[in-house]
C-alpha cells in the first residue's frame, strides 16, 4: 500500500518535497533507482516507511514537474517487489528568495537566471543566485555579487566581514540563518566552491584582485569567497505530499 498527496494547479514551493507512504520499511535505494523527476532533478531520498524525495536545488519557478515511481522497480527491505506505481504532477510557483547580511546594510531580492553570465550582467548592485546550486536550509547555496575598486558597490565591504557575520536568507516565508565560517580566494576556475555540501552552506563570491582585497581592474581572475553555516536547524519539511 502506498499514499501520496500533491498540491493542485501553481500551489507548489521551489522547495518543493515528494512524500510517500508505505505500509512497510522501504529499501531507499531502489526506491531512488525507480523513481525520476521530469524536468529532470537531482534529488535524495530518506526515510523508512515515510520516505521524502527532497530535490537537492531548488525548483525552477512557475514549472510544471511530474515525478514517477516506476512499478516493479522498487522493494522493501525484505527484498519485495512493489508492484504499484504512481506519477503525480504539480506546478511551481514564481517564488523569490532574498537576502540580509545586516553587517553590510545589504537587504535585497535574489536574482535569479538559467545561465551565469546571463545572471552576473544583471544583478548590478544586487545578488544573485548561481544556477543549480543549493536551496535555502540544505546543499550548498551559493550567491553572487559584484565588488570593484573602481566602483562602491554594497559588496564592497565583504572582504571586511568578520567571523560569526549574520546573514539571512528568506523563501517561502521562512527565514534561515548563516554564520560566516570562513573567507578565502580562489582562482576563477576553482569551479569547487559550487560543489555540492552535506550540510547546510551559503556560499557567496565576488570578483577581487590577488591579496583578497577590491581589484583595481575589471575582470580580474581572482574570487574572494566567504562560506556561512547554518545557525540551526532548517524549518521542518512536513511529510505527507509535495509542499
Amino acid at each position: 500500500m502506498m499514499r501520496v498527496t500533491a498540491p493542485e494547479g501553481m500551489d507548489a514551493g521551489r522547495d518543493a518535497v515528494v512524500a510517500l507512504s508505505f505500509d512497510r520499511p522501504m529499501d531507499l535505494q531502489s526506491l531512488a533507482d525507480a523513481s525520476s523527476f521530469e524536468p529532470k532533478v537531482s534529488f535524495a531520498v530518506s526515510g523508512e516507511a515515510e520516505v521524502l524525495f527532497v530535490p537537492v536545488n531548488l525548483l525552477a519557478p512557475g514549472t510544471a514537474y511530474t515525478f514517477r515511481l516506476e512499478a516493479g522497480r522498487a522493494t522493501d527491505v525484505h527484498g519485495n517487489i512493489l508492484t504499484a506505481g504512481l506519477e503525480v504532477t504539480f506546478s511551481t510557483r514564481r517564488d523569490g528568495m532574498y537576502l540580509e547580511i545586516p553587517a553590510l546594510s545589504f537587504a535585497g531580492p535574489v536574482i535569479e537566471g538559467s545561465d551565469p553570465q546571463g545572471v552576473a550582467g544583471v544583478i548590478g548592485f544586487g545578488v544573485g543566485h548561481y544556477p543549480g546550486t543549493g536551496r535555502p536550509g540544505r546543499g550548498n547555496l551559493v550567491l553572487m555579487a559584484h565588488a570593484s575598486g573602481l566602483v562602491d558597490f554594497p559588496f564592497n565591504g565583504v572582504f571586511d566581514l568578520a567571523e560569526g557575520a549574520e546573514m539571512l536568507v528568506t523563501y517561502g516565508g521562512r527565514r534561515y540563518a548563516y554564520r560566516l565560517e570562513q573567507g578565502l580566494v580562489v582562482r576563477d576556475v576553482d569551479v569547487w566552491i559550487l560543489d555540492p555540501a552535506p550540510r547546510p552552506l551559503l556560499t557567496v563570491f565576488v570578483c577581487c584582485a590577488a591579496d583578497g582585497r577590491p581589484s583595481p581592474t575589471f575582470h580580474p581572475p581572482y574570487r574572494y569567497v566567504v562560506r556561512a553555516a547554518a545557525a540551526g536547524p532548517p524549518p521542518a519539511i512536513a511529510a505527507g505530499g509535495v509542499k
